[in-house]
């Protein structure tokens, strides 16, 4: 269903309050900016009836929570990582050190992706909505050395998006919106570099299958399934964690996926797009208040018209993992 579009008044005025912020919090220091932040972001929290309501639900029925008062007070937390998350995006440029961020995962990941021996180090990356995943952008091609090509969804308000979107290209980093993504990412990994994915989001029929996320049915894009059957090129679950508020992060990477194509290639990619959310599940579930709660990522809740049927196909999909080394 296509988005309905925005009145050009709104976007202006969008626009202005996000600029002041965006101006404000990049001549203010870092931990004056994320108070503000942290204060506003509060504001929105107590008048949003209907993300407060949603992110209190969905950490609830993810099982993230035990009982409603854990999760209102873990949905503040999810409140005081978005806060920190604006902060970091527009001031990234001011802040980021290569020096506070590390890498941790399965050595053969991480050799994989960062190792200068390694004769093919290009992978497939699936990331998430999570800590800051803007970082991702910036700090694997930094430190492999790879080109990276990153897929991203166009913005409601185009000002706002042009103006973030100057902030994420770099030399070794460009952007391609969603719609036609494949070619240039396929150009890419052709070129030895990284296809970069974020897949934690709610796809359409047309675009995704249906998997299995924290115990709930979701529908899950098959983009990253797809350019590892025409390839071979590892996939490599990664997310950004947030370890302090003094811009450190660690780049968590999970167990690379190698799958043996069965013939049966609708089976192939609902098993791949399977194995892309259980790991993403696993990374998320070491510190899930870091994760967007707010999306509607299942199809069992707050999406009264969706099917609810578990796929069928889940069982499998542990033996196609190639355990670290």
């Amino acid at each position: 269903m296509a988005k309905k579009k925005i009145p050009l008044w709104r976007q202006k005025m969008e626009y202005a309050l996000f600029r002041f912020f965006y101006d404000l919090f990049r001549r203010l220091p870092l931990s004056a900016a994320q108070k503000i932040a942290h204060g506003v972001f509060l504001l929105f929290y107590g008048l949003d009836a209907r993300h407060r309501s949603r992110t209190i639900s969905h950490l609830l029925h993810a099982g993230v929570a035990k009982d409603r008062k854990e999760a209102a007070e873990s949905a503040r937390e999810v409140l005081r990582q978005y806060s920190r998350l604006f902060v970091e995006i527009v001031t990234q440029d001011r802040h980021y050190d290569p020096r506070k961020i590390r890498i941790s995962g399965p050595e053969r990941s991480v050799e994989r992706l960062f190792s200068k021996t390694e004769p093919h180090r290009n992978v497939i990356l699936v990331s998430a909505h999570y800590g800051n995943w803007e970082i991702n952008g910036t700090a694997i091609p930094e430190r492999s050395g790879l080109p990276m090509c990153s897929v991203v969804r166009s913005f409601d308000n185009p000002a706002i998006g042009e103006l973030i979107n100057a902030n994420r290209r770099g030399p070794l980093h460009t952007i391609v919106e969603k719609r036609g993504s494949l070619r240039p990412l396929m150009r890419t990994l052709k070129k030895g570099g990284i296809a970069n994915l974020l897949i934690d989001q709610h796809a359409s029929r047309e675009e995704g299958v249906e998997t299995v996320f924290f115990g709930h049915p979701c529908r899950t894009h098959i983009s990253p399934a797809l350019l590892h059957l025409k390839t071979g090129i590892p996939i490599l679950p990664e997310i950004t964690r947030r370890v302090s508020d003094d811009f450190e992060f660690e780049i968590l990477l999970g167990d690379l996926i190698e799958y043996q194509p069965t013939g049966n290639r609708a089976r192939d990619i609902q098993i791949i797009s399977q194995l892309c959310t259980t790991a993403l599940e696993k990374l998320i579930a070491r510190d899930p208040l870091q994760w967007m709660w707010a999306a509607r990522r299942w199809l069992d809740i707050n999406r009264p018209s969706e099917s609810t049927q578990v796929p069928s196909a889940v069982p499998p999909v542990r033996h196609a993992v190639h355990p670290a080394n």
